[in-house]
């Protein structure tokens, strides 16, 4: 089996703790042969958990590298757009950590860029291969609940800015629009269109209540989808004493809840059926997805296009939230 020689441009939290075990867990399809972080210190460190592999501290160094097919960007929102476009002049195949960039203007370039593109460039998303979702999408389509007519998404968790995500000072300084709205709010607006269809309009209401995390931390988000279903999407990163992750879609012949990965089909007069779909969230598959698209030739689940389509709703919805007013996406 071919394995793509891949450099890794970035090894802070997404990398050490998303990237990296799925990429052990892909050894035979992916080779570690360089790595990159501007930090000495940072990059030695990863170096060794990827096997002791060469190591740069100018990205632009790892681009040169000949033995390098494939990279794997996983930096600062803010840096996305200059290293992804170095790199796919550099010929090499991209995937790149999300948002496809820090604002509208530098993802529209990164589109062209990708369209003048011979290489395959694809953006993590890795909610778009969690089972729990795609079996949400195969009931649906199935008619297990009958046609969908709402959408309720609570996302209430506590961010504090001494650990972990939170104590990431280019996420509490953040040089882009929404901080954490962005940040992880496409993740939620990625599974809510691969689940049910696009967005037509929204509104939204936004708050800071720890301004030690970002500008805004707290997003109420109501919008109809182009199918009309209705849909409210709750973006808490300050609750206290409570913790939720639950999506619930209602049809006219019954409801799907799903509380992180246990997903339960439920109607009336009938049992209600719960599977537990733990599957590493989906980073396994989706760098899976991104080396047959390389080898193989097929085409990636979550190319720019969509990215940019997810950041656009969701700057969107900010925008709506700012100037008061609804706003067609």
């Amino acid at each position: 089996m071919k394995k793509v020689k891949l450099g890794i441009i970035g090894t802070g939290l997404a990398a050490k703790n998303l990237h990296l075990p799925a990429l052990k867990k892909l050894k035979n399809k992916f080779e570690i042969v360089a790595v990159c972080n501007h930090t000495e210190k940072k990059a030695k460190e990863f170096s060794q958990m990827a096997g002791g592999v060469a190591v740069h501290l100018d990205y632009k160094e790892l681009l040169k590298r000949e033995d390098v097919e494939a990279v794997d960007i996983a930096l600062p929102i803010n840096l996305n757009f200059q290293v992804a476009r170095d790199a796919i002049k550099a010929g090499k195949h991209v995937l790149l950590e999300k948002p496809l960039a820090r604002n509208l203007k530098e993802a529209k370039k990164l589109l062209e860029y990708e369209q003048n593109s011979k290489t395959v460039n694809m953006v993590a998303e890795n909610f778009l291969y969690r089972k729990v979702f795609n079996k949400a999408k195969q009931l649906i389509e199935k008619g297990k609940i009958g046609k969908p007519y709402a959408v309720n998404w609570n996302l209430y968790y506590h961010v504090s800015s001494e650990n972990d995500y939170g104590a990431t000072k280019w996420r509490q300084n953040h040089k882009y629009p929404g901080g954490f709205m962005l940040d992880a709010g496409v993740h939620n607006i990625a599974a809510i269109r691969m689940i049910l269809g696009d967005f037509k309009f929204g509104n939204a209401q936004i708050t800071s209540i720890n301004n030690k995390i970002g500008e805004v931390d707290t997003m109420v988000f109501q919008f109809q989808l182009k199918n009309g279903i209705l849909g409210t999407y709750n973006l808490y990163f300050s609750v206290n004493g409570h913790w939720e992750d639950k999506l619930l879609i209602f049809g006219h012949k019954g409801s799907i809840e799903i509380n992180t990965n246990r997903l339960t089909l439920k109607r009336e007069g009938r049992e209600d059926k719960t599977e537990d779909l733990a599957d590493g969230h989906g980073y396994d598959t989706e760098f899976t997805d991104f080396y047959n698209a390389i080898v193989k030739g097929t085409k990636v689940n979550y190319s720019f296009k969509e990215a940019f389509r997810d950041m656009e709703i969701v700057l969107g919805a900010l925008r709506a939230a700012e100037n008061n007013r609804r706003v067609n996406f």
